[in-house]
């Protein structure tokens, strides 16, 4: 074999070497030998000199003496430099039985040499470089189901063939698609699979710098997937790691919320409250507060669709069916421009359409019935309308404690409420996607029917036409059109209808009425584009109109604003995911939003991450502007209570909130079971929007004030999601204030003082551990333990006084004059409390049965909500705090098929 350039030095480098055993090279024939490049690895032809038996032992020779010895032995020439020789390397070898040339890749391994046969020589000389390999190829491709629906989280595994150890990992997106980028040109093992499906091999071959597409269907079959091995979320929690310059969000799927202990039935919200940096007003109630944000900073959305107000029962419990979830996943910081219109956290709700095929999913609980039913179109319908594939699935929940009880009693039960649930998905044969989801839910509350029933105090005849109702709910409408792009893009077109409404009738008392809606119609464009495998880029268009309307008569007239107002606003946004290098990722873009009312915002956001040790862990920075033009102005302290929206305009300013975080966070252990993260955070808040209780009945322009607030603290997470056992345990470290003008304290010279308070979720510290684990006989285990330090709270302090009519001082009748110490100057006692769950799975030949049991604060801690004080004559006064929650078993039943 001869190097590159040595053919012309042949003839000179024949003469060289006269002699049988090996000499050293000249200087001159050195510059000619260092023309030539070697190998090592060769398989010699049969009868050539590197075929030759070596016959040679040696022990701890230098490498020249070794090199002589072997020349020696075998009597074929070998030629060498002694400069290119490594000073004091020395060998050893057994290689009476090898040939020539595997005896010198023993003797040369490490020295950077090789060897060359060379006419009737063997000459030592430097190695060749390897040829470099440009890794430029790509592989990509969609996975769909046999009917063509695109199935998301679908692992897809690439292997070098005949080689396991350079084995790469990709998950399907949305639309099915996945890709394998940067790649040598080669020939590969592809291996997809999905749980509940049939695993796909593929050989694949690529060559330098091509792109090779597959399309893969996979058979609908329940069996174990050869050679994959990866769990759902764990391997997410990966991609999100390694695709996501921000702050990886906090997922859980159906069945981890189903694991979670909640009250009377699984509540995909109420598990939020679990994460790190979430705290709640009061147990009792489903709304949440992230990292020192209002309630009302937080944006949900179901299918893209917001959602104004997802509770029922005025707050205890969502308006989502745990049977039409897919999975629930909180972005609490760094959030993308692409989600505009609130500025705390953005809590994603994504719909189960199930497979296309006819299924059932129903449950009871000691508060709902509930029933799902999905399925397909049949096939005429599909090829009548050009549709590939379809799915549906709708859902409908009931409280049922009225149907039962209501022919038992002499007036009827006083609540009820329900909800309905529709999502539709078709694909054309040109692989469009159309999507369609509808929500509509109702809470009714009749105190006139509760007092009845409490036949002590009703009296028909003196209240015959008394109706005390409250109804309230939730209707939104969604629509998208997507069209799959090249490499993994998207064009996606949509729109949403949602509305909130509340009737509150007393005609008890003089026919007051109060009425408040809000409602909000949008339409939007994105399109997302991915020009190379190291950025991502996309862009989109809105436009929104919202409104809202409070209406009141009778008593409550002077107690309720009344008024309606409107605003319209248009959106634009741009964002990109770039990584330059395997170490580095980053994440950026702007966000214009118009207000007609407020003029233009802008939202820029940035995130940097850069990977260290093998690309298991990361060090990350992100900041951020955002911008909320519609908030409540609510007291979040009272723990049951409906929102009152306000929209950005002449009365009130956007909110604007800019945010840093920053932090570590990778993966460890046995193939990357654990996750933690330590994170660090700021927030500042202007123009916070709050009631002016002090206000000129007759100036409709100081009904609101405004004021600024912060937050600030710290996060740590540690939480698995593979084995038998998995959970989280997450510390929350938290301070965040409040400070708005003190109205009522104006001095003579009508200089304003301003007061700082903790608003009513300051909780100082949370913790909170959670842990899911799959027991003996198909039993399923859920436990919650959570401890947090009090919330704060106004003290009240009162006593009795005989006040006078200044008209014609006469006595009036005793009363309670409050007064009040400083805003949120004490707290309440430490809170903590265990929950348990256990579902049982049994599985029969038509489907799965699961009976549950769930048992709430197991060891009956008397966690107070407030505190109810008792005033005495003589000055004295009583406090008692109150609970709400006792240890509380609740138990159920679901059905699949």
């Amino acid at each position: 074999m001869i190097g590159r350039g040595g053919r012309g030095f042949i003839p000179g480098l024949l003469a060289l070497v006269t002699i049988v055993v090996a000499t050293p090279l000249a200087a001159q024939e050195s510059q000619e030998v260092a023309l030539l490049r070697g190998q090592t690895g060769v398989e010699p032809e049969p009868g050539s000199l590197l075929a030759t038996p070596a016959g040679l032992t040696v022990g701890q020779l230098p490498l020249a003496a070794a090199l002589t010895r072997l020349s020696e032995r075998s009597r074929v020439q070998i030629a060498f430099s002694p400069s290119l020789l490594p000073t004091g390397h020395r060998v050893a070898c057994a290689c009476a039985t090898l040939n020539i040339a595997r005896a010198l890749d023993h003797m040369l391994e490490g020295t950077g040499l090789g060897y060359v046969e060379l006419g009737t020589q063997v000459i030592v000389v430097p190695l060749a470089p390897p040829e470099e390999l440009r890794f430029d190829a790509t592989i990509r491709g969609r996975v769909r189901t046999e009917v063509a629906i695109p199935l998301e989280d679908a692992v897809a595994i690439l292997r070098p063939s005949g080689d396991s150890t350079g084995e790469r990992m990709a998950f399907t997106d949305g639309l099915g698609f996945f890709a394998f980028y940067d790649l040598a040109a080669g020939a590969y093992e592809l291996t997809v699979g999905r749980l509940g499906y049939a695993g796909h091999d593929e050989a694949v071959t690529v060559a330098s710098g091509g792109v090779v597409e597959v399309g893969i269907a996979l058979a609908e079959r329940p069996v174990p997937l050869k050679g994959i091995q990866v769990d759902g979320l764990s391997g997410r929690d990966r991609a999100r790691f390694r695709e996501s310059a921000a702050g990886a969000p906090m997922e859980t799927d159906r069945a981890g919320v189903r694991s979670i202990p909640g009250a009377a039935e699984a509540d995909p919200v109420r598990t939020v409250d679990a994460f790190p940096g979430v705290t709640r007003v009061s147990e009792i109630g489903a709304s949440f507060n992230v990292r020192g944000g209002s309630a009302d900073q937080n944006l949900v959305l179901l299918d893209g669709v917001p959602i104004f107000n997802p509770f029922h029962m005025l707050g205890i419990f969502s308006v989502f069916n745990a049977d039409m979830v897919k999975r629930t996943q909180l972005r609490s910081g760094g959030f993308a421009p692409e989600y505009g219109g609130r500025a705390s956290s953005v809590l994603l709700v994504e719909s189960d359409l199930g497979d296309g095929k006819f299924g059932v999913d129903a449950g009871l609980s000691l508060l709902t019935a509930r029933l799902a039913v999905s399925g397909g179109l049949p096939e005429e319908v599909r090829h009548g309308f050009g549709l590939a594939a379809a799915r549906w699935r709708i859902s409908g929940r009931r409280s049922y404690a009225d149907v039962l009880a209501n022919p038992f009693l002499s007036a009827e039960f006083p609540y009820h409420l329900g909800d309905r649930q529709f999502g539709f998905e078709a694909w054309t044969k040109g692989g469009s996607r159309l999507g369609i989801t509808y929500y509509s839910g109702t809470d009714a509350l009749n105190l006139t029917a509760w007092e009845r029933l409490d036949r002590s105090t009703w009296d028909p005849e003196l209240h015959p036409e008394q109706d005390v109702t409250w109804r309230w709910g939730n209707r939104a409408l969604g629509f998208s059109w997507t069209r799959p792009g090249a490499n993994g893009g998207s064009l996606d077109v949509h729109g949403s209808y949602s509305r909130f409404e509340g009737d509150f009738n007393l005609s008890e008392f003089g026919s007051p009425m109060l009425e408040t809606a809000i409602r909000r119609v949008s339409l939007g464009a994105d399109l997302e584009l991915r020009p190379t495998s190291a950025l991502r880029w996309k862009s989109g268009l809105g436009l929104e109109a919202l409104e809202h309307s409070d209406r009141s008569r009778g008593e409550l007239e002077s107690l309720v604003r009344n008024g309606s107002s409107t605003g319209a606003g248009a959106s634009a946004y741009s964002q990109f995911n770039w990584s330059p290098s395997p170490r580095w990722r980053m994440e950026g873009g702007l966000r214009l939003d118009h207000w007609f009312d407020s003029g233009t915002s802008t939202s820029p956001r940035i995130a940097l991450k850069r990977f260290l040790w093998n690309g298991r862990w990361a060090v990350r920075l992100d900041a951020g502007r955002y911008v909320q033009f519609l908030q409540s102005v609510r007291d979040e302290s009272i723990p049951i209570a409906l929102d009152s929206w306000v929209l950005a305009g002449n009365e009130v300013s956007p909110l604007v909130s800019r945010q840093f975080q920053g932090g570590l966070e990778g993966f460890f252990g046995s193939d990357d079971e654990w996750f933690a993260s330590a994170v660090g955070f700021h927030r500042g808040y202007e123009g916070l929007a709050a009631r002016n209780w002090g206000d000129d009945p007759g100036d409709r322009s100081d009904d609101f004030r405004s004021g600024t607030g912060r937050s600030f603290g710290a996060e740590f997470l540690l939480r698995r999601n593979r084995g038998a056992t998995n959970g989280w345990v997450s510390v929350s470290l938290l301070k965040a204030t409040r400070r708005f003008p003190d109205q009522g304290h104006a001095g003579l010279d009508n200089v304003v003082p301003t007061v700082e308070y903790p608003p009513a979720f300051d909780r100082r510290l949370a913790l909170d551990l959670v842990l899911q684990r799959r027991l003996r006989w198909n039993v399923e285990g859920g436990l919650r333990w959570s401890l947090g330090t009090g919330l704060p709270f106004t003290r009240h302090i009162a006593y009795s006084v005989n006040p006078r009519r200044m008209i014609d001082l006469r006595p009036g009748e005793r009363e309670t004059v409050v007064w009040l110490g400083p805003r949120n100057g004490e707290r309440y006692p430490v809170h903590h409390r265990l929950d348990i769950s256990l579902r049982k799975v049994i599985r029969k030949r038509w489907g799965v049965v699961t009976p549950w049991l769930s048992v709430l604060n197991v060891y009956n801690r008397r966690n107070v909500v407030f505190y109810e004080y008792s005033d005495h004559y003589n000055g004295q006064r009583a406090r008692r705090g109150i609970s709400l929650v006792p240890i509380l078993p609740t138990l159920g039943l679901e059905v699949s098929f």
